[in-house]
């Protein structure tokens, strides 16, 4: 497992040490999308909370990879159907749901988790389902 919180790590750090936990840990994944993800969520954190807290946990769980983010605010997102592209937002939720598996967002007691599933190559050390060695 994996993590990072926005009191020892800044969003660049948080997207370099999910791709380095991600070539220690889980070869096949597909390191690009998660690292836009890990991105996508993060900035999102630091945009719309009011103080910029975040955590990140990485995880490898029955043949999948799964990422969430917690943040203290209670608001929750929702994609946009047509969002501007001016620059200011409202990508990044349908950037997050295109590239991964799955996506869930579920109210915390002071915030929410945004979760995003992978589902990892057959055979991958973490898939129960593979054959043992």
């Amino acid at each position: 497992m994996f993590t990072a919180h926005s009191q020892a790590s800044s969003p660049a750090d948080a997207r370099r040490l999910a791709v380095a936990y991600l070539d220690a840990h889980c070869p096949g994944a597909d390191t690009e999308a998660v690292q836009i993800v890990v991105s996508e969520l993060v900035t999102n954190a630091v945009r719309h909370t009011p103080d910029g807290t975040w955590s990140l946990v990485l995880r490898l769980e029955e043949g999948q990879l799964i990422l969430e983010i917690t943040d203290d605010s209670p608001a929750l997102p929702s994609p946009r159907l047509n969002p501007p592209l001016d620059g200011r937002g409202g990508l990044g939720l349908g950037l997050v749901e295109k590239l991964s598996d799955h996506t869930a967002v579920a109210p915390t007691p002071r915030g929410k988790t945004i979760t995003a599933w992978w589902k990892l190559p057959s055979g991958h050390p973490t898939d129960r389902t593979a054959p043992e060695n």
